[in-house]
């Protein structure tokens, strides 16, 4: 009776061991970590916001990558919010990567305080690690130089719960991105500029090859569409070729009457003080 019992107990513990290991190694695969600290499970909705804070001036333009893996996280494609940037530029169809831009030189947007950059949501779809990176191609402010004084931190929010505040986004080592899309701005490492780091002995930056020029519309036009019904964008509008070539047809017919009258008064003024030498 004993060995019977002993038998029982032994294949109970067995039958214990087994289905805890079994359930532990099924949960481990069902459980996404996002940037090495936030964890979250299959199928959750996951909202990543971006801040931006102690900008010493206006922006007036700026163009973003924002990166993440596909494999693991699936992009709501009509989930990406930035309120403070009317008319941003973006394009929601790149596997694993969404490109944007925005500019108004009329319209300067202040992060002076800290304020949402951006916001969008993604669904856990598989098990393991994944990241959400960034990589800011081109920040600039009233004059025309890019932002050396910036700080970007995130949160995370899984089905409405904050599992990330105030975190350093990390940047991308994105080889076609660090290799062709580098300019002036600089992104560190801390999410800080150089001018506002604590850090200024010690300040790491992630470069790529930096190139002799830069055309942000001869390599934007193709990777950046706004989401939104193509079919009433503004190109498809015969106002907006008008406009788009007579407004710089008239600047410069401006500019040469400009130029026109200021060559006919200083030509008066010879004229008038020839005339005074020869009365004199």
């Amino acid at each position: 009776m004993r060995r019977l019992i002993s038998i029982i107990t032994a294949v109970m513990m067995t039958v214990l061991i087994l289905t805890t290991s079994a359930s532990a190694a099924y949960a481990a695969d069902d459980v996404l970590t996002i940037n090495g600290e936030g964890k979250v499970n299959v199928g959750d909705t996951v909202k990543f916001t971006l801040y931006l804070d102690e900008t010493k001036e206006d922006i007036i333009g700026f163009e973003l990558r924002l990166f993440y893996n596909s494999e693991y996280l699936k992009f709501d494609k009509k989930s990406l919010t930035s309120e403070k940037f009317d008319n941003l530029f973006y394009n929601p169809d790149i596997d694993g990567k969404i490109p944007m831009n925005w500019t108004d030189i009329g319209n300067p947007v202040s992060f002076a305080a800290k304020d949402v950059f951006l916001s969008c949501e993604f669904e856990a779809i598989k098990g393991g690690e994944a990241s959400i990176e960034y990589f800011v191609t081109e920040m600039y402010g009233d004059d025309m130089t890019y932002l050396k004084s910036y700080k970007w931190t995130y949160d995370l929010e899984v089905n409405g719960k904050k599992v990330i505040t105030d975190g350093v986004p990390p940047i991308t080592s994105d080889e076609e991105t660090l290799n062709e899309r580098q300019s002036s701005f600089i992104n560190y490492v801390d999410g800080m500029g150089e001018e506002n780091t604590p850090n200024k002995d010690n300040h790491e930056s992630v470069e790529g090859k930096h190139h002799a020029t830069y055309n942000v519309y001869e390599n934007d036009v193709i990777e950046v569409t706004r989401y939104e019904d193509v079919e009433n964008s503004p190109a498809k509008n015969p106002n907006f070729w008008i406009l788009a070539i007579g407004i710089p047809v008239i600047a410069a017919l401006v500019i040469a009457a400009i130029v026109i009258v200021i060559k006919n008064k200083k030509k008066a003024g010879k004229t008038e003080k020839t005339d005074s030498s020869d009365e004199k």
